[in-house]
């Protein structure tokens, strides 16, 4: 057994040996680069989309009566006032029927003053049994007849008033005339159609289509964009319209196939630059700004899967995913993976992955 035990030992022996010069561990990767805390910055990011100009009120004007037009009141094109009159109808054959229901009311009037007279009297002579009741319900019959005689009289002479003055036609509102289509002389009736139509030029909307992504990323919410949205135009030759127009309201709902919604801005149009039914270029953009995350540009990294940081947390450097949103020329708006006070790697992002340890140089 003493060979074995001799053998034993000297094995133990060259092991402790081994251990006493074994290889020193080797220190964990270390990437010398730049770092940057992430700040915030005013996202006044704009939106461009094509509009179209549409009137806020638009009426065609009809006739309710029948009769020869003696007298246009406008010039095709022309600026109306609200109240302005129109068209005059020949008014004789009107006057002549408001006079014969007038008449009418009188003589329903004088009718039903007598039935009432005698129908006090039957009344009282009823109530001492002098006549008999057939005869008091016949008194009555004709006081009530009388009566309803005198509210289709009066019925008449309403229509026959309201008669006479649709043969005098006003605008209902200020705007633009379009095209007359019947001059003095016509004979018109309610079938007759549009007379001429009165378009409401000052103000105007503008209307345009943004898609429901757009609204969430430059405003919290619809009603943010409502309250916080700034619109400006371009006109078709090119040139900035000199007002701004503020967002007046959003349609109800979005469209299916699209995801877009409707939106309409109002704007000032004194000079009238603006026409109904023409194509403008909308500028959208927030009136405040939204606060965002914003790095410089050489933090941004892109792969398969997207853009990306390098965010350094306790020293190890994390591979981040973020979605970019507008940029400057010296920083990159976030709109959502990282914080402010958040520290990237900005300079050396070469010598980074995920897993090592930073080893900051320079701190921007």
């Amino acid at each position: 057994m003493r060979p074995v035990t001799f053998f034993l030992s000297s094995a133990l022996a060259v092991l402790s040996l081994s251990f006493c010069h074994a290889t020193p561990a080797v220190p964990a990767p270390t990437a010398n680069v730049g770092i940057a805390k992430v700040i915030t910055m005013t996202d006044k990011s704009t939106s461009r989309y094509t509009g179209q100009v549409v009137s806020k009120s638009t009426v065609s004007i009809v006739s309710r009566v029948s009769g020869e037009i003696i007298k246009v009141g406008f010039a095709d094109g022309s600026v109306v006032k609200a109240g302005q009159l129109l068209y005059e109808l020949d008014p004789v054959r009107y006057e002549a029927a408001l006079k014969a229901a007038g008449a009418k009311v009188d003589d329903c009037k004088a009718k039903l003053l007598y039935a009432q007279s005698r129908y006090d009297r039957d009344k009282q002579l009823l109530e001492r049994k002098a006549v008999s009741k057939d005869a008091f319900e016949s008194t009555r019959a004709a006081f009530e007849s009388a009566k309803a005689a005198l509210k289709a009289a009066e019925a008449e002479f309403a229509t026959a008033k309201e008669d006479l003055a649709d043969t005098k036609i006003f605008s209902p509102m200020r705007g633009v005339a379009g095209i007359n289509a019947y001059a003095a002389g016509n004979y018109i009736t309610p079938a007759s159609g549009t007379l001429v139509t009165i378009i409401q030029m000052q103000p105007v909307r503008v209307r345009f289509s943004m898609s429901m992504a757009d609204i969430m990323t430059m405003f919290s919410s619809v009603s943010d964009l409502k309250s916080n949205g700034m619109v400006s135009l371009k006109l078709a030759n090119g040139l900035n319209y000199d007002k701004t127009g503020t967002v007046e309201l959003i349609d109800n709902q979005a469209n299916r196939s699209t995801d877009t919604v409707q939106v309409y801005a109002l704007f000032s149009n004194n000079d009238f630059k603006l026409l109904p039914g023409s194509t403008v270029t909308v500028t959208l953009e927030h009136k405040q700004g939204i606060p965002r995350p914003a790095v410089v540009p050489s933090a941004i990294l892109h792969d398969a899967s997207g853009a990306y940081v390098y965010l350094v947390r306790n020293g190890i450097a994390e591979k981040r995913y973020v979605s970019i949103g507008s940029s400057t020329a010296e920083h990159q708006l976030i709109t959502g993976g990282i914080k402010a006070g958040d520290v990237v790697v900005v300079k050396g992002t070469h010598k980074v992955y995920p897993g090592i340890r930073i080893n900051p140089v320079e701190e921007l």
